[in-house]
């Protein structure tokens, strides 16, 4: 902004100082008529300031144009100068266009009034002007210019308005994909952890399964190592295909799509091969969910069994999905020593977030009987947008 005000300062200079040397010449060529238009010291003074004050128009246009007023018409009073010359009259128009252009609010009016009667005075008291075919000649041209002055204007303010507006606009694009951003990272965060504390969950249950049969039976130890061999693998496979899609590497070979009710049945199978025996039921109208639905109930149900893996000791657990026409309900319980707790760890607050999200809700409580149980219900219609959520995929 400062260098285009500089650029138009010095455009101002220029413009003023061609009009001073063009406006002198025009006095020089018509020194023959110097009677006519007055003393030729004060012709030149009073020209040189309606021109020179022009490096101000954009900066003072008012100031300006009342400057180039008085010059121009004040001597009219005392001596015979006239603004028939074109040395004279041209700062007039600029000065006119000037205000109806860059002056702000009622200002505009002292403006574009000040040149109008510097004319005005020259054509009642200077008998060569004062005639009405001069008339049209000298105020069509002020009248065109206060027009193109206010146009232009109006053109320009609505080009800056535009612009300001479409600043707006990227600026709240780009905060909207900083927001999704932000929203999908802490998604990635979420994801991450249920893998890693699953993994890292089983490894440690199996390794200690190993540690205990070293000595008595090391023969039997080896399959536990293998499942610890295993279990890392899978880790950090899964750890690969997270970091793939944080790449923005989703579309890459060998990346699998996001697990789902289908896989429970691979997961129980998993979980027993290591030792929690997990049974998987499904009752009602099974049907295909959404996808972020179906990432929802398979994440809830492994954070569940890793849990009960960790803190149930020896247990059994079941997963039941129930399908109703509005919703799907899954519910892992376990017959354990049902000591989890009441929801307070990450791993729940993860899921309580998860399911949050769909518009559903999520219990992680102690059963009566023994065990513990993870309820959550997802409304199998869309939930309304939560403030600050960016879609999940």
């Amino acid at each position: 902004m400062t260098d285009r005000r500089q650029a138009h300062l010095i455009g101002d200079g220029v413009l003023a100082l061609m009009l001073t040397v063009f406006a002198q010449l025009d006095l020089r060529f018509n020194v023959e008529q110097a009677d006519h238009y007055g003393s030729e010291p004060v012709r030149a003074i009073t020209t040189a300031v309606a021109t020179a004050v022009l490096a101000l128009r954009r900066r003072a246009p008012v100031a300006t144009a009342v400057c180039v007023a008085l010059a121009s018409a004040g001597p009219q009073l005392f001596t015979t100068l006239t603004v028939q010359l074109w040395g004279d009259f041209l700062p007039l128009l600029i000065a006119t266009y000037s205000a109806a252009r860059y002056a702000e609010g009622r200002r505009v009016i002292l403006g574009v009034l000040a040149p109008c009667a510097a004319m005005t005075v020259a054509w009642l008291l200077v008998p060569a002007v004062h005639s009405t075919p001069n008339l049209p000649i000298m105020f069509l041209p002020y009248l065109f210019c206060i027009a193109a002055g206010r146009i232009v204007r109006r053109q320009v303010h609505g080009h800056e308005a535009a612009r300001a507006l479409a600043r707006r606009l990227e600026d709240e694009r780009q905060e909207s994909i900083r927001a999704a951003i932000s929203e999908e990272r802490g998604r990635l965060a979420r994801e991450l952890h249920d893998i890693v504390a699953h993994c890292v969950s089983v490894m440690v249950v199996q390794a200690g399964a190993a540690e205990d049969l070293l000595d008595r039976d090391p023969d039997a130890a080896r399959a536990p190592l293998r499942s610890v061999q295993d279990t890392g693998r899978q880790a950090i496979t899964e750890l690969s295909r997270m970091l793939g899609l944080l790449r923005g590497a989703a579309g890459g070979p060998g990346l699998r799509p996001q697990p789902g009710t289908a896989d429970l049945a691979d997961l129980a199978t998993h979980m027993s091969e290591i030792g929690l025996p997990v049974t998987v039921s499904a009752t009602g109208a099974v049907r295909p969910l959404a996808p972020g639905v179906e990432l929802t109930i398979y994440r809830v149900v492994q954070e569940a069994l890793t849990n009960t893996l960790k803190h149930a000791g020896p247990a059994q657990a079941r997963v039941l999905l129930h399908y109703t026409e509005s919703e799907v309900t899954v519910e892992v319980v376990d017959d354990g020593r049902g000591a989890i707790g009441a929801g307070t760890g990450h791993g729940l607050v993860g899921m309580r977030e998860r399911v949050g999200l769909y518009g559903g809700t999520l219990s992680a409580d102690a059963e009566p009987t023994g065990g513990f149980a993870v309820r959550a219900s997802l409304p199998l219609t869309e939930p309304p947008a939560r403030a600050g959520a960016a879609p999940q995929p």
